[in-house]
């Protein structure tokens, strides 16, 4: 038992008591114990008024002096009051520090509402919106009103983010990207991908020219090449100097090929030219020219029901097949087996390209898609690997909203299966 209650129950047994034996001597001890009851009750509603009168004035200064169980009333509501201000206090500079940080940042911060009204955002945001005061409760897109956005912050789920051109400033691009919390509240973060968005232009473009310049100079210095290698009395020595170099300008050549067709994949903003492309006819030119580039050493068969089409253009899903199959044949030792399988299904086919070979470690698979990554690069040096033909065979197939799902071991062979949507997205 509480001391409070305690003293209480002493308090009250001391007045009935004391009332009863004085009420005894005079010959009305019922009426004496009811008086004092009375008196004793009337006292703790004096007490009680007290008490409640210090708390509606929010338990500011000293609680009424009060004793027993109300006395410990006033005491725990007293500490509870103070433990209340310093939490009080620790959310205010907990507030303060986090408006400061989101005030710092660089990316803009819009706090929306469940009904999609502005409710708060940072200095940041003022900058890339032109946001003003007035602005607070207004429905965000009314402020952004492109299509791609109003269809983004309707979605029930939010995944990746938008790039739109900004309101204010027709040359800044900004990336959009938001996400749900709290009481179906949605965090906004707007990123100026500006410089960012140049800078993989000037990349893009770089690529580009350069792999053109490179062109002209390396059909030249093979036509040389193969002049001087015809001239009588070359030694032997000679002979090998010719044909390395004719073997790096064959490979320069391919790099250059395989980074103007990345170049132009990266940079091809148009939509396709659609065409039905019958994936069986062109398996069978592919799995021909494999052959040829094999020269007997592998066995390659292709399963393929007749007359299995998507809507893309044939130039693209040509050179992500057979990449694939020329890798299957140049990574691969001699006798190993290459089979193509065209599985058929509703909406997409899956194009799988599977060997017995030497096999990827599983811990390369991520980065194979990555340019000029190679994961042997002792195997890439012997057969003249660029390290983009896996990098064109992503960009290729992600262009009719396909991709690429690639399983492998060590000694156990390597499976890519090449999804492809029937009807382009």
């Amino acid at each position: 038992m509480r001391p409070g209650m305690f003293t209480e129950i002493r308090r009250i047994v001391v007045v009935g008591l004391f009332t009863f034996l004085f009420g005894w001597n005079i010959g009305y001890p019922l009426e004496v114990v009811l008086c004092g009851i009375g008196a004793y009750i009337l006292w703790t509603f004096r007490i009680i008024g007290q008490l409640f009168n210090w708390i509606d004035k929010g338990m500011r200064g000293i609680p009424p002096e009060t004793y027993g169980v109300w006395g410990e009333i006033s005491d725990t509501l007293s500490r509870q009051r103070r433990r209340h201000r310093r939490t009080q206090e620790k959310m205010r500079k907990t507030i303060s520090r986090i408006s400061r940080l989101t005030e710092a940042l660089d990316e803009g911060i819009l706090v929306l509402r469940s009904d999609l009204t502005i409710d708060w955002w940072n200095s940041s945001a003022t900058n890339l919106l032109g946001l003003r005061a007035s602005d607070r409760g207004s429905a965000v897109i009314n402020l952004i009103r492109d299509p791609a956005f109003v269809e983004y912050i309707h979605r029930d789920e939010f995944i990746g983010s938008i790039d739109l051109p900004s309101i204010i400033q027709s040359d800044r691009l900004l990336k959009l990207s938001a996400s749900g919390f709290g009481d179906n509240e949605i965090a906004l973060v707007i990123t100026d991908i500006t410089k960012l968005k140049n800078l993989e232009q000037l990349r893009k473009e770089f690529v580009g020219n350069i792999s053109h310049e490179l062109r002209t100079p390396l059909t030249v210095m093979r036509g040389y090449i193969e002049t001087l290698q015809d001239l009588p009395n070359n030694t032997a020595t000679v002979e090998t100097a010719f044909d390395q170099m004719s073997e790096q300008i064959t490979r320069m050549q391919a790099l250059a090929d395989d980074l103007i067709m990345i170049s132009r994949l990266e940079a091809d903003n148009r939509e396709p030219v659609l065409e039905a492309v019958n994936i069986s006819d062109l398996l069978r030119d592919i799995v021909s020219e494999a052959q040829a580039l094999s020269d007997g050493k592998h066995s390659i068969t292709l399963d393929c029901k007749e007359q299995t089409l998507v809507q893309a253009e044939a130039s693209d899903i040509r050179s992500a097949l057979s990449n694939i199959v020329f890798n299957a044949v140049r990574h691969n030792p001699d006798g190993a087996s290459i089979a193509i399988l065209v599985s058929d299904y509703q909406d997409f086919i899956d194009v799988s390209i599977r060997d017995d070979g030497v096999g990827i470690d599983p811990m390369e698979i991520p980065r194979l898609t990555e340019r000029f990554y190679r994961g042997d690069s002792s195997r890439s040096a012997v057969t003249g690997g660029t390290g983009l033909g896996l990098a064109i065979v992503k960009h290729s197939i992600k262009r009719y909203g396909g991709h690429l799902v690639i399983n492998s071991r060590l000694g156990h062979g390597a499976e890519f299966i090449c999804r492809l949507p029937k009807q382009s997205r």
